[in-house]
């Protein structure tokens, strides 16, 4: 879902869960709904990162204001796990500063409006299970295959 604020694109939350036009609707009156380049283009990175491309999403364009400072520190690091690579939210948490937050930092990521994007599917829990996802266990498992193949096959 996206907005316009101030002239610029803004997208608001990516669900991976169908969801009827009049229930986002009525969560978000703001959304704008057809075509625009910059989410046609964010939707095209989408679908080269699940064909196992590697992808530079531009975060600029998340609406992130409604996120409380810790979630924002939080998500931005993320964007910087590479992909086919984890850590655990200790190691998270650990990294930001905060050695004890580690359950704060899965409450964080639980609470992505930007999954793929912010790729909170890279963090799992520290005996190395994966952990929770928005998107479902079976999907977060998906997501690390193909960027662990992807990564395999051409390393950065």
């Amino acid at each position: 879902m996206w907005n316009e604020k101030d002239r610029r694109v803004k997208i608001i939350e990516m669900m991976l869960v169908d969801s009827s036009l009049n229930s986002v609707k009525k969560r978000y009156p703001e959304i704008l709904i057809g075509r625009n380049k910059i989410i046609e283009k964010t939707i095209e990175d989408i679908k080269s990162s699940l064909c196992g491309r590697s992808v530079k999403f531009n975060i600029k364009i998340l609406e992130l204001s409604k996120l409380s400072g810790f979630q924002k520190k939080v998500l931005i690091f993320i964007t910087k796990i590479p992909p086919g690579q984890t850590m655990t939210y200790g190691e998270v948490a650990r990294k930001l500063g905060f050695p004890n937050a580690a359950r704060a930092i899965g409450q964080a990521l639980a609470k992505n409006p930007f999954p793929i994007i912010i790729p909170c599917h890279r963090v799992v829990k520290s005996n190395k299970n994966i952990g929770g996802f928005k998107g479902g266990v079976a999907l977060k498992k998906k997501l690390l295959i193909i960027e662990r193949r992807a990564s395999l096959l051409h390393p950065l």
